[in-house]
């Protein structure tokens, strides 16, 4: 099946207490950049950040499986022994939750960039590509634990919205009908009267 990959486009009200590399306030650029020398990182424990995601980019009338959250992160310098965080994936409404994702599978001890990928999460639920253009991504710090966060991205996985002639003919699914007779299926109105 088809995906199409979202990635953070900017920060959604406030946030805990994050700088990027230089120390500085931190923007939305510095995790979506797939860039391993550009990261955020909380100056402090237990720290938290919201962002919204790209758009699904027309994918309207697909029906939406799953998903998978992908991040690139380290601990911070010699700041504890490991580095952990939990996600919250919804949308704006907040009636809508999509899933979470514990701080034991975003976990690692390393002082090196490492890419875990969470397992795939059901949408459990049918809908549309306005509510994946609305997803919102929080990541909340937990542990005492400072990481630092190189790359964030959802992975949606779907299926694409039927297309072709919008009938059956002669028992072939209108989806598999691209041409009749060599006519495009946008220039057939109807087939045989139909």
């Amino acid at each position: 099946m088809p995906t199409v990959v979202l990635r953070p486009d900017a920060q959604h009200g406030p946030s805990g207490l994050f700088k990027d590399e230089s120390n500085s306030s931190w923007t939305v650029t510095k995790i979506n950049d797939s860039s391993n020398s550009t990261y955020i990182y909380n100056a402090a424990a237990n720290q938290d950040f919201t962002v919204t995601m790209d758009n699904t980019s027309g994918l309207s009338g697909a029906t939406f499986n799953n998903f998978v959250v992908t991040a690139i992160f380290q601990k911070h310098s010699a700041k504890g022994a490991s580095a952990k965080f939990a996600v919250e994936i919804g949308d704006s409404s907040g009636t809508t939750t999509f899933g979470s994702i514990s701080d034991t599978v975003f976990v690692t001890t390393n002082a090196s960039p490492t890419t875990i990928n969470a397992t795939a999460i059901n949408f459990g639920v049918s809908i549309g590509s306005s509510e994946v253009d609305d997803m919102r991504v929080k990541i909340t710090t937990t542990n005492l634990t400072q990481v630092r966060l190189f790359d964030l991205e959802v992975r949606v996985d779907y299926t694409a919205a039927a297309s072709g002639y919008g009938n059956n003919v002669n028992g072939v699914a209108s989806a598999n009908i691209a041409k009749v007779d060599g006519v495009e299926t946008a220039n057939i109105e109807k087939v045989i009267g139909v």
